[in-house]
């Protein structure tokens, strides 16, 4: 069975510089055959936007949120896959709200015993970010890279960032510069390795 690798999609740009570059990624994995999976988390509907905190997925042994809306669906899909990368551009130091809306739904997939132990169905698989900013890797996009990066170091599982900082082209056209599309393509690469 091949391995499959969900994008999480969280730019508001159907065709923005992120998902220009996540496609390059994308093609560097399926030369490696490996399928990728695409989430298109800004319309996504919803019932409520991100968590709502009511607690009823840690009430249960089941993974998985309580509200009944596509987010929901969504999140619930990610244990089927063997890595997750979140491609977003920097809002404001972080992620955009869509992605930090789907980003606390994932709390459903995790549980944690009386003493704190975390389990969850996504241990152990890859985490990865690509992320594109107009700014610069210090004090921007360090600050969207390291809630990620520390999620993956709490489910135990690999990490792998890709960032492109100072990505000031037209929506949709970074890709079309060798260096960013190489890059991003060596990420895929990378990835792929990591499955």
């Amino acid at each position: 069975m091949s391995k499959k690798v969900v994008f999480l999609h969280c730019s508001p740009r159907k065709k923005g510089n992120t998902r220009a570059l996540a496609n390059q990624a994308m093609a560097a994995l399926a030369d490696m055959g490996v399928a990728s999976a695409e989430i298109d988390v800004p319309r996504l509907a919803m019932q409520h936007p991100g968590c709502i905190a009511c607690f009823k997925c840690q009430q249960s042994e089941a993974f998985g949120c309580h509200v009944n809306d596509d987010l929901a669906r969504a999140v619930a899909t990610l244990p089927d896959y063997d890595a997750i990368v979140l491609a977003t551009p920097v809002y404001w130091f972080g992620c955009t709200a869509q992605g930090k809306m789907f980003i606390d739904r994932m709390f459903s997939l995790i549980k944690f015993d009386e003493n704190h132990v975390m389990r969850s169905p996504l241990a152990g698989k890859p985490l990865a970010l690509l992320a594109t900013a107009g700014g610069v890797v210090e004090e921007n996009m360090a600050l969207l890279e390291m809630p990620w990066a520390v999620a993956a170091k709490r489910l135990g599982s690999p990490f792998l960032s890709c960032l492109f900082p100072l990505c000031l082209y037209a929506p949709g056209e970074a890709a079309g510069d060798p260096a960013l599309a190489a890059k991003a393509r060596e990420f895929g690469a990378h990835l792929g390795a990591l499955l």
